[in-house]
C-alpha cells in the first residue's frame, strides 16, 4: 500500500502498530482488529491492498487535493 500511494503522489502517514502502542492502541479503538494494511481517508476505510478501492481513493484525493 505505501508503495502504490507513493507511486500516486498520495501523501499518508505511515504507522507501524508494531513499534508504537500509540498506534496500535488507536488502529484498535477505530476498527476493534489489529489487521495491517488499513488506510483511513475522510469517509473511507480500506482493509488490506484492494486495488480497485486504492484507485478510487486516488481519484477522490486527486479531486480534493489539486
Amino acid at each position: 500500500m505505501r508503495e502504490f500511494l507513493s507511486d500516486n503522489n498520495v501523501r499518508f502517514v505511515d504507522r507501524n502498530i508494531r513499534q508504537s502502542d500509540a498506534s496500535r492502541a488507536e488502529l484498535a479503538a477505530r476498527t476493534d482488529a489489529l489487521v495491517v494494511p488499513q488506510l483511513f481517508w475522510r469517509g473511507m476505510h480500506i482493509v488490506g491492498f484492494e486495488p480497485t478501492e486504492l484507485a478510487e481513493l486516488v481519484t477522490a484525493y486527486r479531486q480534493v487535493v489539486r
